[in-house]
């Protein structure tokens, strides 16, 4: 796992400080070691974290005639097996590295050797025969990658913060951005908080050649249509091969020559990632975030799993003045526009995790998208059935198995309130039919939103269309979901935010099971109704370790992970005098972005959370999204944190 970083000129020699600074601003993703090469007007760079062959990986990778040169951030759970295969073709090695396989692979396949590798990475390779770069994100987006042009330069790094590095390289926040934040919570395709960086998106590869960059993309969700379909005899008998899949996904994904973690985080799908890699591999250290506030807490389920399971576990408690204290280093870390601060307890997680010295941990993130576990499967199949008798009562009370766990939701006024909400979109005939309630209830956001940046000409919705593949219009309502969840959220949020950038920030990497390239096609042979079983979420993940898991966990309803929001900020003297700092009247009518009398008023409402039980998920999310993109701009625009008067100084072993 890495930091990776370069550039090319249109012409003149490589500047190796400015390769220097783009890597001391992301010594936090590779602290171990500092590798570059100059080749021509090209700079390859990387920060590396030694987890596979600490000895013999260093990066770069340069061919013996140097014109090929490659980095990487990331794994490639199938290293071993292409090395022998490449081998097996003649070709030579002298180390038991990743790098190296990837460089042979390049040489001997081309642009496309990507379509042999199972892993999270992102790839960047200078091909001096050609004057080409081209970059190359995994399938996922579990490994960042980011753009940009300036002048006669052509930038990438891991983090945007190292193309901001570069002398003269100015960045403004992006409308676009804002508006895609606001209805999806997350950017979309290439889009980035900022109008001069871009991102790459998952499955694609990127060609810089004669100053032209083009885009293709070797894989999309899709392709899993084509996998064929498993087809056992009963129940048991897949069941049994989910366990045996499964197991291998956790060994390929625990692959390295360090201690490996998990994450526990009281669902089943955390719990049944440490259960197996503990079967598997002995006594196991677990991290898990607990909150002093009762209502996130879930520290209960946390516990008894690690009990039971004899974990070496570390609970680690999160108090208002923990969100408030840490939220603007975290934004420095995430560099996006944030619609919740959970990021926050995940980063201080990782904190804790790199203090004891390790440097991987497993996480049950995926799972949802692979196997329909959100609330949005199960709401789309009822709206359907209730679309077919929208005048009946009793299919009407499905909804309420949506939020069993909620008390109010037992009452039958607010189920009344429930059914009319989803009414208006019963019979639609959008393509985009799972996405619609959603959708429309996202577009509230907006309302805090200057006039400027709503009567903008940012479409969100065409500029999804744009990376969903044809394939989609023709698909069902479950992979219709599943598609867009893996196009938005997933790499831009969770995989993102929440994942990447908070762990690396401490020099830990994160490795997801669920996302296992091959257990993945093994999920997508899977019959949809083991899936999602009538309402019955991750059916066959839940029975498949049923024995092993305890029935409070298996079977618990799936609970979105949270952290205080506006209640936090507003509980002390410390949040209070942010909120006035960055979102005073005078700050945000400088920018022109939101509206001065909804942010007004959105503080008001926090102002009087003494007197209130809760404000509504709008509200928060509306809060965290103004405190966010306020605290973007002071630091990546106005450039007023500490890293950019200068960056760590770092010693660069060039090669």
């Amino acid at each position: 796992m890495c930091g990776i970083a370069g550039f090319k000129f249109s012409q003149g020699a490589a500047d190796r400080a400015m390769l220097e600074a783009m890597l001391g601003v992301i010594e936090h993703r590779g602290p171990d070691s500092f590798g570059g090469c100059l080749i021509g007007p090209a700079a390859l760079g990387s920060a590396r974290l030694k987890i596979v062959d600490a000895e013999g990986g260093n990066q770069p990778a340069v061919s013996r005639d140097r014109n090929v040169s490659v980095v990487f951030n990331g794994e490639i759970f199938n290293y071993l097996e292409l090395r022998e295969n490449l081998i097996a073709k003649g070709l030579h090695f002298d180390t038991r590295s990743e790098i190296e396989v990837l460089l042979n692979l390049y040489l001997l396949y081309g642009e496309l050797f990507v379509n042999h590798l199972e892993g999270q990475f992102a790839i960047a390779i200078y091909d001096h025969r050609s004057g080409t770069i081209l970059l190359y994100r995994d399938r996922f987006g579990i490994r960042p990658l980011f753009w940009a042009r300036h002048g006669d330069m052509f930038l990438f790094g891991s983090e945007i913060k190292s193309l901001i590095t570069v002398d003269g390289f100015q960045v403004s926040l992006s409308h676009r951005a804002l508006v895609q934040t606001g209805l999806f919570w997350t950017t979309v395709g290439d889009e980035t908080a900022f109008q001069e960086v871009k991102q790459l998106p998952p499955g694609h590869i990127l060609k810089y050649h004669d100053g032209n960059v083009t885009l293709s993309q070797y894989w999309n969700i899709f392709s899993l249509c084509e996998v064929d379909r498993l087809n056992l005899k009963g129940d048991e008998d897949y069941l049994r091969a989910f366990r045996s899949e499964f197991d291998a996904a956790v060994d390929r994904q625990s692959m390295g020559d360090v201690e490996v973690g998990s994450y526990l985080s009281g669902g089943v799908d955390s719990s049944v990632v440490a259960h197996r890699r503990s079967v598997r591999n002995g006594p196991l250290r677990t991290y898990s975030i607990s909150f002093s506030d009762a209502e996130y807490d879930e520290s209960k389920s946390q516990r008894t799993m690690a009990d039971e399971n004899n974990f070496i576990h570390t609970s680690v408690q999160i108090g208002y003045e923990d969100i408030v204290r840490n939220f603007y280093n975290v934004q420095w870390h995430a560099e996006s526009i944030l619609f919740r601060s959970a990021p926050v307890p995940l980063f201080l997680l990782s904190e804790r995790v790199k203090q004891d010295g390790l440097k991987v941990v497993l996480t049950g993130e995926g799972a949802d998208e692979m196997l329909f576990g959100y609330d949005l499967f199960r709401e789309t199949k009822i709206r359907r059935f209730l679309a077919r008798d929208p005048q009946s009562a009793n299919r009407g009370k499905l909804f309420s198995r949506l939020y069993s766990y909620l008390p109010q939701y037992k009452e039958k006024r607010f189920l009344g309130l429930l059914i009319d909400f989803y009414a208006p979109t019963l019979l639609s005939d959008s393509h985009h039919y799972p996405m619609q309630v959603r959708w429309n209830n996202g577009r509230n956001l907006s309302e805090i939103f200057s006039s400027e940046v709503r009567n903008g000409k940012c479409d969100p919705i065409a500029d999804l269309e744009k990376y969903l593949p044809r394939a989609y219009y023709s698909s069902n309502d479950l992979q219709k979901a599943q598609a867009v969840e893996c196009a938005t959220l997933l790499p831009n949020y969770l995989l993102s935010s929440q994942g990447d950038r908070m762990s690396m920030g401490n020099s830990v990497e994160g490795r997801y099971p669920f996302l296992d390239d091959k257990f993945v096609k093994f999920m997508a042979s899977l019959p949809e109704r083991l899936k999602l079983r009538g309402l019955k979420d991750k059916w066959i993940l839940r029975n498949a370790f049923k024995e092993s898991v305890p029935e409070s966990i298996c079977f618990r309803p799936k609970v979105a992970y949270q952290a205080p929001d506006m209640k936090a900020f507003f509980s002390s003297v410390e949040g209070q005098d942010l909120v006035r700092t960055y979102l005073s009247d005078a700050r945000i009518k400088s920018l022109n972005l939101f509206d001065p009398m909804m942010v007004r008023k959105i503080i008001r409402k926090g102002e009087s959370l003494s007197a209130m039980p809760r404000v509504s998920m709008r509200d928060n999310m509306s809060f965290i999204m103004l405190l966010s993109t306020m605290m973007i701009e002071d630091i990546f625009v106005k450039k007023n944190h500490l890293s950019f008067s200068g960056g760590k100084k770092i010693s660069v072993e060039y090669v």
